[in-house]
């Protein structure tokens, strides 16, 4: 007992490796069966007896410390258990929390996809109708140069009819001068005619005048 004491106090606590390495050594120490023990037994004398002792009680150290690895490798086991299911459950939280975040990228997928349809159709829209206002531009381009020489053309016009007017206002001026210069001369004729009539008019009298002053006389011889 004394030397099972100091072989525990002795050795370190045995790990799964060194208890299946010692499986071996245990196996082949190991005491023979009840039946062939019961009949040596008589036959040992006392130091057959403790030595049979001595190896039982090694065998139970040994047992205890297959016990006692065994039990610290459970635990250990035990404890990676828990571990793993902690970061199992860490992990379906994580899948679950991936999960839900997909599904909502998947809506605002959908949304997008929605919205980029929509701008596909506006911007469709907007590239006919760009069209269409181009070509009407260039219509207008055509009709803007066709403008622009008729405009020119319509210039030259309008230069010559100014000259003309000029020309036609020069006239103009020249003929009412000499309008103005006959009205004067009219006006003036019709003075000398009217002073003419008036002298006339007193030749008229005095020729009455003599005539009667005649006749009188000629009635008073």
């Amino acid at each position: 007992m004394n030397g099972s004491s100091k072989g525990k106090g002795s050795s370190r606590p045995p790990t799964a490796s060194s208890v299946q390495s010692s499986s071996p050594s245990i196996r082949q120490t190991r005491s023979p069966s009840p039946q062939h023990r019961g009949v040596a037994v008589n036959e040992l004398d006392h130091r057959s007896i403790v030595a049979l002792s001595q190896s039982c009680t090694d065998d139970l150290d040994v047992k205890q410390r297959e016990k006692q690895a065994l039990t610290k490798l459970l635990s250990d086991l035990k404890k990676k258990k828990l571990a793993y299911e902690n970061k199992h459950a860490k992990k379906l939280k994580e899948v679950d929390t991936t999960i839900v975040q997909t599904m909502e990228l998947e809506k605002k997928l959908k949304a997008l996809l929605d919205t980029i349809k929509m701008m596909s159709a506006e911007v469709a829209g907007f590239r006919a109708e760009k069209e269409k206002l181009e070509n009407e531009v260039d219509k207008e381009k055509v009709r803007l140069k066709e403008a622009c020489d008729n405009y020119a053309k319509e210039s030259l016009t309008v230069e010559k009819l100014k000259r003309s007017v000029f020309i036609h206002r020069k006239e103009l001026s020249a003929e009412a001068k000499i309008r103005d210069n006959v009205q004067q001369d009219l006006r003036a004729s019709r003075t000398a005619q009217s002073l003419m009539i008036n002298r006339l008019d007193d030749m008229e009298k005095r020729n009455r005048a003599l005539k009667t002053c005649v006749a009188d006389a000629i009635n008073c011889t």
